[in-house]
């Protein structure tokens, strides 16, 4: 519906002027009390469909964790406190709370979900994927390919059910032969971290039943139709992003390159804990944030604020998330 100036002072949204008189004298008229009604203490459905050309693609949460500080080794709490309240943000206190994304492509020919969150590994503030995946009318046996930006447990998990069946029984699954690679390295992993080897055992676990359909990439370039892998190594050894294109747009979905949208942007020097090689991570935030601010290249993330959608502009030395806008129509 298109509303101008020119209805409004027509009334022609009205049924006469007598409605607006009586409507406005409804006002005034006291209402009966009324119990209070209970409040549902949830949020409504996490899945949000927005179109990338002619591809259809639904983001879905799977919900959140609240990160300590202390996992960004360079964290200055003066800083980042200043940072949230330049964004009309509360400051958090000690922890900070970080989204994790998925997202389903509708490409009219194929159906691709790229990672799947946690399962119930990780708590119950998180493990909602599956259901936001049924209350967005996808099927599982629809899915033609699983698209892994990384192995991390909140990445893998959905994709394989509690006794050990793949959930997406149809579908290929495509993940860079560097992080394939890295994550069955017996030898190495023996002698890691706990995190390490939890991360190993649950990366086996869930893509196990995929065996016979498992796709190893090893450059970039285009591996489904409209659909190119691009490397983006630090974060894990391959850590990947994946470019949608289709009628000349283009959205970059960039996995890990960002966990706190509130504080990378304007501080790309300032890493996780979970980045395995924090130098490397910290050069390809920095050259991805070059590209798609200088280029308008939309980005999705797994871990910025939901649905993880937007742009990037540079400002001065650093840069600036802009979400974008509800998309009304596809």
């Amino acid at each position: 519906m298109t509303l101008s100036r020119r209805d409004l002072l027509r009334g022609s949204l009205l049924t006469g002027g007598a409605g607006l008189v009586a409507s406005m004298a409804s006002l005034s008229v006291p209402m009966p009390g009324f119990a209070a009604a209970p409040k549902a203490g949830v949020q409504t459905t996490g899945a949000y469909r927005f179109s990338v050309g002619s591809f259809e693609v639904t983001a879905l949460l799977d919900g959140y964790i609240d990160a300590g500080s202390d996992l960004i080794p360079n964290y200055d709490s003066q800083v980042a406190d200043q940072l949230y309240k330049d964004q009309f943000r509360t400051p958090p206190v000690d922890k900070i709370r970080v989204p994790i994304n998925s997202f389903v492509v509708n490409t009219g020919e194929k159906i691709i979900l790229i990672d799947s969150g946690t399962a119930d590994n990780m708590g119950p503030t998180l493990g909602q994927f599956t259901d936001n995946l049924k209350a967005a009318g996808i099927a599982p046996e629809s899915v033609d390919a699983i698209l892994l930006t990384h192995m991390h447990v909140d990445h893998i998990s959905g994709i394989t059910s509690k006794d050990g069946k793949a959930h997406f029984p149809n579908a290929e699954l495509i993940v860079h032969k560097d992080d394939w690679d890295f994550w069955h390295d017996d030898g190495y992993i023996s002698q890691a971290s706990d995190f390490l080897k939890t991360n190993s055992a649950n990366a086996k676990a869930m893509s196990a039943p995929y065996a016979k359909r498992l796709t190893l990439i090893d450059r970039d370039g285009e591996i489904l139709p409209g659909i190119e892998a691009v490397a983006l190594p630090g974060h894990t050894p391959g850590h990947t992003g994946f470019v949608l294109r289709s009628e000349g747009q283009e959205v970059l979905i960039w996995g890990d390159v960002v966990h706190f949208t509130a504080l990378q942007f304007q501080h790309p020097e300032w890493s996780i804990a979970f980045d395995l090689d924090m130098q490397q991570a910290e050069k390809t935030r920095r050259r991805m944030l070059d590209w798609v601010s200088a280029d308008r290249v939309a980005v999705l993330g797994s871990h910025l604020e939901f649905p993880g959608l937007g742009h990037v502009a540079q400002d001065k030395e650093a840069y600036k998330f802009y979400q974008s806008s509800w998309q009304y129509q596809l």
